[in-house]
């Protein structure tokens, strides 16, 4: 068994709109973290919150050969909303993050700014003939921010925490619609001057200003990466034609309602023969009650931007969450308090913490939690945290995506759940999404309701929406394999002596998953576990390297997928994470759906190249 795809190139291989980007060594992941040109000149594809997509670099280089200043950058966004937003945060945190070692020049007022691209075909009987256009119920605007070079970190950061960016597969339409246009514009007008100018020639040869994990695309370069990756597309869309995968773009929005109720448990009596759902278990529960957003964090961001609407107050992160789930809670509003071991004393804290405010008159807003918790595994008590929460009205929202719903149920506990769709409910790593759902019966779910409708917006874009809808159809046939392959490599892991500890939700903090485990035969503990060993660094390097399977960001795919997770999550923070547990040597692997028998060898082989202790000493 042997699926390693070579540095840089997409994951799943030859994916055109793959989520995560191979990174087969330890080295390359710390190389890549330092910027080193030998990884970074490779790259074609990484996870989107991280990497800007190369479809969504070559409209970026599109609309600044437009409308961009000498030394300005750029970024993209599906709503003026968003990119409004965007210029708000580089405005406040520009000041925040100047320091020394970050030299933020203070943007002056409307040196930040949006401008609006709008993609509508030229030729009206040809868009009437395109799959996707002619639903549409006006033209596509782009919402670009410009900005001084140097503050593009910033709008970097606005991108990833929220994942609002525009999505690779809306970014080709547009460039599709621009190339069309431009085609158009030289039969109508073969002799014309304007029709000779095209993207290439307007061009004024600037760079991109991208950070390094961007990477970079040069203006100049513009109607080349529109042809190129129009090629691409025409491939993509026969082949799903031709074999009949994927419904037809006109028929997004009943792909969204179907993902609605899928998520929601509301199904018909024939969709649910079929497997494609399990029941919530929360009365009164509607596909009305489920959103529907871009991205994971971009659920997590909305459900802090509509309780921020309500109360305006701080959170508190239990436990140690993904990273940039705590980055919105810090640098978005007036902070939050983070109890990062999420056990033991921190819930006396947390008490400490609710009492106080209360007393103050200065409640706490919401309690956010993982359930399990991304990377150690770990499920906190949610009846003791519901049991805080009811006593001082304040929200508890629950990411469910480690454990998903087929697994757990965390909405009868929570104010809102969160998840990230991308992962398992999508498993084939080639679409983002997410989703909020609100408990109907929970005291704050009329509130919660009115605040979400301030702030939400349905950016999910209809191909994505096409490609999730197909990819989660089997979403309940498939993770009760999953379950079975994790466990079974979790146990052969905790039983070698070269591992010192295996992080796995029925070894880890056991009782309190127990407690939310569906009682179903077919639920389990879910595909990730964490890994560290007993010769620290050097073992995992050993064990990462010899490791046979896809490697690279993300998690919850239908394959085998290992990281070095604290590597990649927190470079720049290594001792900070280990304080929580979360080291440095770390291995995280998401189990997927290969046969039994080649996983285990597999690991078992992985094992085999951790050198002895004998062989450590010589």
């Amino acid at each position: 068994m042997n699926s390693q795809v070579p540095l840089g190139e997409c994951v799943p291989a030859s994916t055109r709109y793959a989520v995560s980007v191979s990174l087969p060594t330890w080295q390359d992941n710390v190389d890549y973290e330092l910027g080193a040109p030998r990884v970074l000149e490779r790259m074609v594809s990484g996870y989107p919150r991280f990497f800007i997509a190369k479809p969504v670099q070559a409209l970026v280089a599109l609309v600044k050969d437009r409308f961009a200043l000498p030394n300005e950058a750029a970024m993209v966004f599906p709503s003026l909303a968003c990119a409004q937003r965007c210029v708000a945060f580089i405005y406040d945190q520009a000041p925040k993050q100047h320091s020394a070692e970050l030299a933020y020049g203070l943007p002056a007022p409307g040196q930040v700014r949006v401008v609006q691209y709008v993609a509508e075909p030229v030729n009206k009987k040809a868009a009437a003939l395109d799959a996707i256009g002619s639903n549409l119920e006006s033209p596509i605007a782009i919402y670009c921010v410009l900005l001084p070079a140097d503050l593009f970190p910033l709008a970097k950061q606005y991108w990833q925490h929220t994942g609002n960016g525009i999505s690779a597969r809306l970014a080709d339409y547009c460039l599709h619609i621009a190339r069309v246009n431009e085609e158009y514009e030289q039969e109508v007008r073969p002799y014309s001057p304007a029709s000779r100018g095209g993207t290439a020639q307007r061009s004024k040869g600037r760079g991109s200003g991208y950070h390094r994990n961007a990477g970079r695309v040069s203006p100049n370069r513009a109607t080349d990466e529109i042809q190129s990756h129009e090629t691409g597309i025409e491939a993509d869309a026969y082949m799903e034609e031709r074999f009949g995968r994927n419904c037809d773009p006109k028929h997004a929005a009943e792909m969204k309602a179907v993902l609605r109720r899928r998520i929601a448990g509301a199904l018909s009596e024939e969709e649910q023969k079929q497997g494609a759902q399990v029941e919530r278990g929360v009365t009164g529960l509607s596909s009305s009650d489920v959103y529907l957003v871009a991205t994971g964090m971009s659920a997590v961001y909305y459900t802090h931007l509509a309780l921020l609407g309500m109360r305006g107050g701080k959170s508190v992160c239990f436990g140690f969450p993904y990273t940039d789930t705590l980055k919105i809670l810090e640098k978005f509003g007036p902070g939050a308090y983070f109890l990062g071991h999420g056990e033991g004393s921190d819930y006396d804290e947390l008490e400490r913490i609710l009492e106080r405010h209360t007393m103050d008159q200065d409640p706490i807003q919401a309690i956010f939690t993982e359930c399990p918790s991304n990377p150690l595994l770990k499920t906190a008590d949610l009846s003791r945290l519901r049991d805080l929460a009811d006593r001082h009205s304040v929200a508890l929202v629950v990411d469910e995506t480690i454990g998903s719903f087929a697994n757990v149920d965390v909405l009868s506990w929570a104010d809102v759940v969160v998840s990230s769709l991308t992962k398992v409910f999508s498993g084939d790593s080639n679409v983002m999404g997410g989703s909020i759902v609100l408990n109907p019966n929970r005291s704050l779910y009329s509130s919660l309701r009115t605040a979400m409708g301030t702030v939400f917006e349905d950016l999910m874009w209809c191909e994505d929406a096409v490609f999730l809808e197909r990819n989660s159809r089997d979403f309940m046939k498939r993770v009760p394999g999953i379950n079975r392959n994790a466990l079974a490599v979790a146990e052969l892991l905790r039983a070698s002596n070269k591992v010192a500890q295996v992080r796995y939700p029925k070894f880890t903090t056991a009782d309190n998953y127990a407690r939310i485990m569906r009682s179903t035969s077919e639920a389990g503990y879910g595909g990730l576990l964490s890994v560290e060993f007993v010769g620290g660094e050097s073992a995992s390097r050993a064990f990462y390297d010899g490791l046979a399977c896809c490697k690279g960001p993300s998690l919850g795919t239908n394959f085998t997928l290992a990281s070095p997770y604290t590597i990649l999550a927190h470079f720049t923070e290594l001792e900070w994470a280990a304080k929580y547990g979360v080291h440095a040597d770390l291995v995280r692997v998401s189990i997927g759906l290969e046969p039994l028998d080649e996983l285990l060898a597999m690991f078992q082989a992985a094992l085999a190249s951790i050198p002895s202790a004998k062989e450590h000493t010589r």
